[in-house]
């Protein structure tokens, strides 16, 4: 559904509630979302999830298991694999090689802040995982050498969910986007979120 840079300086938590996202539409379908919190702000992609009739049996079963799983079996199974298509040779050293995707879980905290559809109330779901990129410093060293080249840079990010057992294999590839020549300079100020009370 398209990808976010929001500047603040105190990166939002469960962004989902923010009414600025995706221009006030994130609710108009169900959206998987993924939240990096970063020292200057959160960087949001935004995927569209279609119908489970829709979707391959086993990409099916993989995806309820993850949704129905709690922190440690998410946190097990949620991979991210960045690919530098183009860009500095100090970014492709710090990024990797674009071969091997990780566990996130296994190096940066993550927080899920998941919400079924409601038929009721005809609220869409959203699937909302807050990789806080501050609680890693491995991560913090990355980003640090990205952002300093990130005008010059393309670069895609895949998500995956690890296979556990051999029915799920091969792993599928989840959502992906791409990026290309970011000027963070351009990217708009987070309107300060209100919640009801």
């Amino acid at each position: 559904r398209g990808v976010e840079i929001w500047l603040t300086d105190n990166a939002e938590r469960h962004i989902a509630r923010h009414p600025s996202m995706l221009g006030g539409k994130l609710q108009e379908e169900d959206t998987f979302m993924v939240n990096f919190l970063l020292p200057f702000g959160n960087f949001v992609s935004y995927f569209s999830i279609p119908p489970k009739e829709e979707l391959p049996p086993k990409i099916a079963d993989v995806w309820s298991k993850f949704v129905k799983g709690d922190q440690q079996y998410r946190d097990a199974r949620l991979k991210l694999l960045p690919v530098v298509i183009d860009g500095p040779w100090i970014v492709r050293k710090a990024v990797g090689k674009g071969t091997a995707p990780a566990l996130l879980g296994k190096v940066i905290p993550l927080q899920y802040y998941f919400r079924d559809p409601d038929p009721q109330t005809g609220k869409k779901g959203t699937y909302e995982i807050d990789v806080i990129i501050s609680g890693s410093r491995i991560a913090k060293g990355i980003l640090n050498v990205v952002k300093g080249h990130s005008s010059c840079l393309t670069i895609a990010f895949a998500f995956i969910i690890e296979a556990a057992l051999d029915s799920e294999l091969p792993e599928t590839v989840l959502c992906s986007f791409q990026m290309h020549s970011i000027h963070l300079d351009q990217c708009q100020s987070l309107p300060h979120l209100v919640l009801d009370t």
